[in-house]
C-alpha cells in the first residue's frame, strides 16, 4: 500500500470505521518518506516526514495510529518507497497542496528532467512560481490546477465532478505523452485529489511500454464502504464513509477500480465509478 484516501461524514468516528480494515493501511518497507494531508476547519493541513521509517529504513508504516488522533472528514496519505535520487526535503514529500486542493500520486517520485521541463512550460507563470521542486506529484497538481483554471472552476467549492474528471484525464494524458518517448523509466501513476469538499481517485489506463509491449497502468486500487456499529452491534446508518487504497484485496466489500477509471466521492458520500476519459 502506497496510497490511501478516505472520506466520512462523522470525523470523530473515522478511526472506529477504519479499525476493521487496519491491515489495508500498512505500507510495506522500505519507506523513504511518508505524509498525510487532511481537512481541518475547512483548511488543508499537511503532516509530512521526509525520513526513512525505522532505524534501518526497512520498517513498514502503519497509517492507522497516525490517522487515529485526527478528526477529519477527508484524508489523503502517501508512503514513498526508496528511489535512486532520494530528496530529503519536506517540500518533496507528498501530499502536495495548492489553496484548498491536495494531491498525492503513486509511482516514481521524480519526472525525467526533459519531461519535467516540457510539462512545466504548460503551467501558467503565476502557478509555475509556486513549484518548489521537481517531484512528479507536485507537477501533477500544478498541471491539474492549470487545467481547472482553464475551465474556470478552480475556486468553485461546488465544482461539478465531470469538470474534475475532464481536467484529470487531460492532465494524465499530458503526463503519459511526455513520458512515452522516455520509455518505461517514468510513467504517471494513480492520483488521489481533493478540493476539501469532494474526493477523486484516478487510475490511469494501461499502455504498451517498450519492445516487449508490457502493459503499464496505475497500481491496483480498491474502494470500500466503511461502517460503524451501535451499542447493539447493529450497523449505524447515520455514518457514511469510503476508503480507497492500494491495500484492499477484492472481496469483503472491496471493489477493484479498473484501469482507466475514476472514483468520485461527493460531499454527501455518494460514490461513482466511471471511465476516466468519458
Amino acid at each position: 500500500m502506497s496510497l490511501l484516501a478516505c472520506m466520512c461524514n462523522q470525523p470523530q468516528r473515522l478511526a472506529e470505521a477504519l479499525a476493521p480494515v487496519r491491515a489495508a493501511l500498512v505500507a510495506p518497507g522500505p519507506i523513504a518518506r511518508w505524509g498525510m494531508g487532511y481537512i481541518h476547519g475547512g483548511e488543508v493541513l499537511l503532516s509530512r516526514t521526509p525520513r526513512s521509517v525505522g532505524a534501518d529504513g526497512d520498517a513498514e508504516l502503519d497509517f492507522f495510529p497516525l490517522i487515529e488522533p485526527i478528526k477529519s472528514d477527508c484524508i489523503i496519505g502517501h508512503a514513498g518507497v526508496r528511489d535512486d535520487e532520494p530528496d530529503t526535503a519536506t517540500e518533496a514529500t507528498q501530499p502536495f497542496r495548492f489553496r484548498r486542493w491536495m494531491l498525492a500520486q503513486d509511482g516514481p517520485a521524480r519526472v525525467a528532467p526533459e519531461a519535467w521541463t516540457e510539462l512545466a512550460e504548460r503551467v501558467p507563470e503565476f502557478l509555475r512560481r509556486t513549484l518548489r521542486g521537481r517531484s512528479a506529484g507536485e507537477l501533477t497538481l500544478h498541471l491539474l490546477v492549470a487545467a481547472l483554471h482553464d475551465h474556470g472552476g478552480l475556486d468553485d467549492p461546488n465544482l461539478p465532478s465531470p469538470v474534475v474528471r475532464r481536467a484529470l484525464a487531460d492532465t494524465l494524458a499530458l503526463l503519459a505523452g511526455a513520458a512515452a518517448p522516455r520509455g518505461a523509466a517514468w510513467r504517471p501513476g494513480t492520483v488521489a485529489v481533493s478540493n476539501s469538499r469532494a474526493l477523486w481517485v484516478a487510475r490511469p489506463a494501461a499502455e504498451a511500454a517498450g519492445a516487449a509491449g508490457a502493459a503499464i497502468a496505475g497500481a491496483p486500487i480498491y474502494v470500500r464502504r466503511l461502517q460503524v456499529h451501535n451499542d447493539r452491534g447493529q450497523r449505524d446508518d447515520s455514518f457514511r464513509g469510503v476508503l480507497v487504497t492500494c491495500g484492499l484485496p477484492p472481496g469483503d466489500g472491496a471493489e477493484e477500480v479498473p484501469a482507466g477509471s475514476l472514483v468520485s466521492v461527493s460531499r454527501d458520500l455518494r460514490v461513482d465509478l466511471a471511465p476516466l476519459a468519458a
